[in-house]
Order: structure tokens, then sequence, then C-alpha cells
């Protein structure tokens, strides 16, 4: 019995380091998207070209390590110098917090594009009511249509669509933590061994895919710089 054991265990292992595998590239690509906005709009707001006359809050806030930003070897390149100041301010960090991810890109994103509510669309695109909840795209729809848009409609409207994006977050923040489970606690978070079938490992894989998609497009479409 043990021997005929070691092979199902295996599996499970492969199956969750695959689900660990995922997470990490989805921090890898948000590391990288923030670097990308907070130095474009660094580099936007030092050439006069950013749309407003001050930066959004968070990445006013945003400290940058003066060694990069004053590096006189770069100093005929000072958008350079930016970037790889922002470089450097996520190269210890991560961005394995959902949480997070509102604040740190909603600065580079124009007023009625911002996180979440606009990324209802996408997420239902899939048709997985384990990822999005229980609403459908006809359903948010509907709701949109009714004539006249009374205030009591409009909140039963907003209601829904808040609903389907924080049930995304959450399957995302889900598989997080399985990954952390993983990772930290070799499978155990509690006394038992968490398993996953290969269908569900895939799942969460693939809901990571289509999280990741649907945040890379709406930055490429809507982004301020």
């Amino acid at each position: 019995m043990e021997a005929a054991g070691e092979p199902l265990r295996l599996v499970q292992d492969v199956r969750l380091s695959g689900v660990a595998l995922a997470v990490g590239a989805m921090d890898a690509y948000l590391c990288d998207a923030y670097v990308d906005c907070l130095s474009a709009a660094l580099q936007a707001y030092r050439r006069g070209t950013w749309p407003s006359a001050q930066l959004p809050s968070y990445y006013r806030r945003q400290l940058l390590p003066a060694g990069e930003v004053l590096d006189v070897s770069r100093m005929q390149r000072p958008l350079w110098s930016i970037r790889m100041a922002a470089r450097r301010v996520m190269e210890r960090d991560n961005m394995l917090a959902v949480s997070r991810i509102e604040s740190m890109f909603n600065g580079i994103l124009p007023p009625g594009q911002r996180l979440w509510d606009c990324m209802v669309g996408p997420f239902l695109q899939h048709r997985r009511k384990r990822f999005t909840g229980d609403r459908t795209a006809a359903d948010i729809a509907a709701l949109a249509a009714v004539r006249p848009m009374t205030s009591a409609a409009q909140k039963r409207l907003n209601e829904a669509r808040k609903a389907v994006t924080a049930r995304a977050r959450s399957r995302i923040s889900s598989t997080v933590q399985l990954r952390h489970d993983w990772i930290h606690n070799c499978g155990r978070p509690k006394t038992s061994i968490v398993t996953k079938s290969s269908s569900r490992a895939w799942t969460h894989v693939r809901e990571v895919g289509w999280f990741v998609v649907a945040l890379d497009d709406h930055l490429d479409q809507h982004r301020r710089a």
C-alpha cells in the first residue's frame, strides 16, 4: 500500500506545484506591470504631459531610492533614472495580496475605467459560476436595461456588478492562499494535507490566467500614460 501510494502523492505534489507556479507568474506580471505604470506616470509628469495637475495620491506617496534617481551616470537620461528607481521599488516586494491591485493600478487609469467595476464583462465572458458567482452577463444586461433607471434599480445593478468582481477576486485570493499553504506549510494548512483533483488544479490555473489577461487588456486599452 505504501509503495502504491507514492505515485498518488507525487501527482498531488505536481498539481499543487502547478498552481503555485501560476500564482508566481501572476505575481511577476503584476510587479512588472506596476513598474511600467508607475514609471510611465512619473515620466509623463516630468515631461509635463500628465493629464492633470497632480499625480495620483498613491504614486505621489511612492518612495523611490535616491541612488537611482540621482545617479550621475544617468544625468543625460533622467527618464531612465525614473524607470530604474521604480524597478528597484519592486525588487524586494510582491503583489500576492489581491487587495493591493486596485490602489496600485487605479492611478494610471482615467475616471470611469478604474478597478473593479469595469472588469465585469471580461470576467463574465468565461461563463463559470465558480469564478463569478450566480450572476450572468444576461442578468447584468437585464438590470442595466431597466427603464426608468430609478435609484433602487441602479442600486440593484451596482450590487450585482460588485458581486461579480468580488467573487472573482475572492477566487484569486483563495488560489494565492493555496499557494502559500503549499509553499510554506507543505500543503497542510491545518491538520490534513490539501488534495486537488486534476480538474480542480487546472481550474485554479485557468482562473489566474483569466484574471491576468483581463487586467492586462484593460490597462493596455485605458491607461493614461
